[in-house]
């Protein structure tokens, strides 16, 4: 976080804030402490709103801290200019949307990612897991395995014995020439442990 001392309460134009950043250092602490306390209730207020209608994915002060760091980068390098027919509150503001919209995004997807392994999970593959770590012979999956088919063999030995996902049991049986993707070995492994399942009954 920038360490920043606030001098004075006057309201700061556009143009004086603009200007000090991009003076010394001094100048620059005073110019983003004015930036702040002059649209910081506002833009917690316009978060907390965002917020109540999808749900937090940041804190408001942290997304306005990040917020404030892009529009001195984006003032530092050129990309914002006084004469900008955007003012700098609106500008700041537009940069808080956008953040806001990324993190909510981030967490959609993560909570997506989550809810399918979930329902991976809750699939066929950890039944016959269950099944095979019940029996007591191991001969006996053998025996069944050579009959599902050479390929199902394959699949259920890098995967139980291996330990190995769908995504590296296709890199070995595509480079074999056995299955042409990974999508295929998710239908044969599929259809073998539908085989197996229904020998073990």
């Amino acid at each position: 976080m920038l360490l920043i001392t606030f001098f004075g309460k006057k309201r700061w134009s556009d143009k004086q804030i603009v200007e000090g950043i991009l003076g010394d250092s001094r100048s620059r602490n005073a110019s983003l402490t004015a930036l702040y306390e002059q649209n910081r209730t506002f833009l917690i207020k316009f978060l907390q709103n965002k917020g109540h209608q999808q749900g937090f994915v940041r804190e408001p002060e942290d997304i306005i801290w990040e917020a404030m760091t892009a529009l001195l980068n984006n003032i530092l390098d050129g990309k914002y200019q006084v004469n900008s027919s955007v003012p700098l509150s609106g500008y700041l503001t537009a940069i808080c949307r956008n953040l806001w919209h990324k993190y909510l995004d981030q967490e959609q997807n993560r909570q997506e990612r989550q809810f399918n392994f979930i329902e991976e999970s809750q699939q066929t593959e950890p039944d016959i897991t269950q099944i095979l770590s019940n029996q007591q012979k191991w001969e006996r999956y053998l025996e069944i395995f050579e009959k599902a088919g050479k390929n199902c063999k394959q699949i259920f030995t890098l995967w139980l014995v291996n330990g190995m996902d769908n995504k590296e049991i296709a890199e070995i049986m595509m480079q074999e020439g056995k299955l042409k993707n990974e999508q295929v070995v998710r239908n044969a492994k599929s259809d073998c442990l539908k085989k197996v399942t229904e020998m073990l009954k």
